[in-house]
């Protein structure tokens, strides 16, 4: 697997460089990160999944933020996405936030599941045409089930990350070029049908109304209520 950092990107710069820039916008808006998890040191040889290297990058907990602020690098390194979107393909990267309430084994589960998903998705951009904006969803199975362990969450609707400091949503390169950074965040099947008969506007929409971040919270309710979803 190559290195990211030895990459020479389409925007001229080196990936060493790149990620310079990803450390520098996450310390001025949330905290200071370090690589808690990389494709070509820790996942090297152990991973046999397709798509571009991903490294996972974790701001810690500090004060009285207590959660782990996890986002990607490498996904941006090429544009991905959907060509047919408005705007075309993007350089993206993803952001979760996993709650840490010192109990160890909890936290370490929250935070892996945290960063497994945002670098699965890093890479399922680059070889499938994902649409990445706010109140697209995706579910991995056409009829969709529970993910995860506790939850009756079945997909993942894209939202904009809402926890850091106003600015973080995109980064301006040297060249002008922009990296927007996307939040999947895990959804109840009744969201995943509101997105497919409403639209992604609508569902982002009762997704911000509802207060969902991109805190992972397997037991939140569900923004919407059957019986009021034919009205809405």
């Amino acid at each position: 697997m190559p290195s990211i950092r030895d990459t020479r990107t389409e925007t001229g710069l080196t990936g060493e460089q790149f990620r310079e820039e990803v450390l520098l916008h996450l310390t001025r808006h949330i905290g200071e990160p370090h690589v808690a998890f990389s494709d070509t040191e820790g996942w090297a040889g152990k991973s046999k999944e397709p798509g571009p290297p991903v490294d996972v990058m974790v701001v810690p907990p500090e004060g009285e933020r207590r959660f782990a602020y996890v986002c990607t690098f490498g996904s941006s390194l090429k544009k991905s996405g959907d060509a047919m979107l408005a705007g075309g393909k993007a350089r993206v990267e993803f952001a979760l936030a996993a709650p840490q309430k010192g109990d160890p084994k909890a936290d370490l589960a929250a935070l892996n599941l945290a960063a497994n998903t945002v670098r699965q998705f890093a890479k399922l951009v680059h070889l499938q045409g994902v649409r990445v904006a706010p109140g697209e969803t995706v579910q991995f199975a056409k009829d969709p089930q529970p993910m995860f362990d506790g939850s009756k969450q079945s997909g993942f609707a894209f939202a904009r990350p809402r926890l850091p400091a106003d600015g973080f949503e995109t980064m301006r390169l040297q060249e002008g070029e922009l990296v927007r950074f996307v939040s999947p965040v895990p959804i109840y099947r009744i969201e995943l049908e509101m997105g497919r008969r409403k639209g992604p506007e609508a569902l982002a929409k009762a997704l911000e109304k509802g207060g969902i971040t991109e805190m992972l919270d397997m037991a939140r309710k569900p923004v919407l209520k059957r019986g009021l979803f034919g009205r809405i």
